[in-house]
């Protein structure tokens, strides 16, 4: 019995902020290896760099004040508010996570900003537990905090890795590409909105 719903944030709750932004970056020719931006991502995303630390060897590719880095990610994310909307009604019947690959200092900024943690039982950042997705830890984590087994669990994320991950963790995991597909992804599964 699914007693959980777990979402991740960047590409499902809200867009995709950072990716948009290095994309764009990388459309003007700027990266300095083919894996530059991913690559310190996971870094700040990990807890190994601060976002001061990532902002400034950002800054330093990208050609800009490492004061504007955050900014220039902000600006980009949007909030899913449809999906929040249907959150609420999940959480009258389930248990809602969030697990995100994210910078807890930035996390913490969109989350007081946009009054998320009304919405979530629990919330796992992945720089403060130095572990990110798709690592088998991190999911354990969430479980953990929700206090269920895998089985009892549902995730979406917006990464097919991450969703492998979620699977290995005996986690039955969907692909998220829009609002109505995690609809008939959770009635396929059985769970009432």
């Amino acid at each position: 019995m699914i007693k959980a719903l777990i979402f991740d944030f960047a590409g499902v709750i809200g867009s995709e902020g950072y990716s948009l932004w290095a994309k764009e970056q990388k459309a003007k020719g700027i990266e300095s290896n083919s894996t530059f931006f991913g690559d310190i991502s996971d870094n700040m995303d990990r807890g190994d760099i601060s976002t001061q630390v990532f902002s400034q060897e950002v800054a330093k590719v990208v050609g800009i004040a490492s004061s504007d880095v955050w900014k220039e990610i902000y600006q980009r994310i949007k909030i899913n508010h449809e999906l929040l909307d249907i959150i609420v009604k999940l959480k009258k019947k389930y248990k809602i996570g969030l697990l995100t690959n994210y910078s807890d200092v930035w996390m913490k900024e969109l989350i007081f900003e946009y009054k998320l943690d009304k919405y979530f039982d629990s919330m796992v950042i992945s720089s403060l537990h130095k572990v990110i997705k798709p690592e088998k830890k991190i999911y354990q984590i969430s479980l953990k905090q929700l206090k269920i087994k895998p089985e009892e669990a549902v995730f979406f994320d917006d990464r097919p890795r991450n969703v492998n991950g979620g699977e290995v963790a005996g986690i039955k995991s969907f692909l998220f590409t829009t609002n109505e597909k995690l609809k008939e992804d959770l009635e396929s599964f059985g769970v009432e909105i």
